[in-house]
């Protein structure tokens, strides 16, 4: 994307009262932000039916522009990358859930692209138990391919979650309630630098805004979004993690939790959701690949590689109808893929059948399709 279209996009984004889905629908409608920007007041009116007046106005004003184009030099200033939704590197996981970030604020050396992407949460007032659990699980890890462990770089089983993925040598991303300017907690920030490395930070807050306790809540559905499945090792009833666990069933993305003593309260929440079924009883990796369908490391390299070389090329669209088939863990209809990646039925039945020709993805009886396992 070019960059003055970003600035612009971000700039539509800092208008207040656009939550992300008038912020994408205006954007849709006019085709650029820069084009909504250079707009006339009739055209505006006409073309947003509904839109409040004083939105209308605040677009006409073009204040927001001069902000925009400064937090975007000032984040670049400072290598952190500005993403947009609309970017192709904006991840496909968080693409599908019901209110993804307009943009993100990443900094470091992070791939969301990883066919295997997990959440790890819980308390901050972590246990021997809960932090052994921890080291035992992410060192399990290492014996399957393209993991990414992403937590909120928080007290407790989030920074042991990273602490072990720097550990072991896995990929590790920490999603901030902030900016990137300002690591949280402070006593975190060396574990945030060794980080960057492989993996990284994540807001989608800019540098220089004030940390406001309502982010704290809200950056969870992005820590849920990110993942195929969300781990939730000790956490009381009315835990962040329960609410990153909420935010996972939400999004139809698998939940496990870690049983506990039925006497301690930094295991009330994780016993609550396997007995109300909210998630998996998690007492291994391997109970997690099991679920799942992960398969350890244990093919020949020369097969490995050519289930990667499956896809390489791919284009953007191909690229989302596989990751949905994946987040979906069955066979879908046309639908409910056109659905998901907002694609007209016949538009995603011609990309099926590119991807069927690719030996990528299986038609079944019923035209009902499936990922080829590799």
């Amino acid at each position: 994307m070019h960059e003055q279209e970003k600035i612009y996009q971000l700039a539509l984004s800092l208008i207040k009262g656009i939550g992300f889905n008038t912020w994408k629908r205006i954007i849709e409608k006019f085709k650029t932000a820069q084009a909504i920007f250079q707009a006339s007041k009739t055209s505006l009116t006409g073309n947003l039916p509904g839109i409040p007046l004083s939105i209308i106005q605040a677009i006409l004003a073009k204040d927001t522009l001069s902000i925009a184009e400064k937090l975007v030099g000032a984040h670049q200033k400072n290598g952190i990358q500005v993403l947009s939704f609309f970017d192709e590197s904006y991840p496909l996981r968080l693409k599908h859930i019901a209110t993804p970030s307009s943009f993100l604020f990443c900094q470091g050396n992070m791939n969301f692209s990883m066919s295997k992407v997990i959440s790890i949460v819980g308390t901050r007032k972590a246990t021997p138990y809960g932090k052994s659990f921890v080291e035992k699980f992410i060192a399990g890890l290492r014996e399957y391919e393209e993991i990414l462990v992403v937590s909120g770089l928080a007290y407790g089983i989030d920074l042991q979650a990273h602490k072990m993925c720097l550990r072991y040598g896995l990929s590790t991303v920490g999603v901030l309630a902030g900016g990137l300017d300002k690591i949280y907690p402070t006593a975190h920030k060396k574990v945030a630098l060794d980080m960057l490395a492989d993996g990284g930070l994540v807001s989608e807050i800019p540098i220089g805004s004030t940390l406001e306790t309502f982010q704290f809540p809200q950056r969870n559905r992005i820590i849920a979004g990110l993942a195929d499945a969300t781990v939730v090792v000790e956490a009381d009833y009315k835990s962040g993690a329960i609410i990153t666990a909420n935010f996972a069933n939400a999004y139809n993305r698998e939940v496990f939790a870690v049983p506990g003593n039925i006497d301690a309260t930094y295991s009330a929440g994780c016993n609550h959701l396997i007995k109300t079924q909210q998630a998996h009883l998690l007492t291994s990796t391997d109970d997690l690949a099991y679920i799942m369908n992960w398969q350890k490391c244990s093919q020949p390299n020369n097969l490995i590689n050519s289930h990667k070389e499956k896809l390489v090329g791919l284009s953007q669209v191909e690229q989302e109808i596989v990751q949905v088939l994946k987040l979906l863990q069955k066979e879908a209809y046309i639908d409910e893929i056109s659905q998901q990646i907002q694609l007209s039925p016949s538009q995603v039945s011609s990309m099926l059948l590119q991807l069927e020709l690719k030996n990528i993805v299986e038609c079944l009886p019923g035209n009902k399709f499936k990922l080829v396992k590799f």
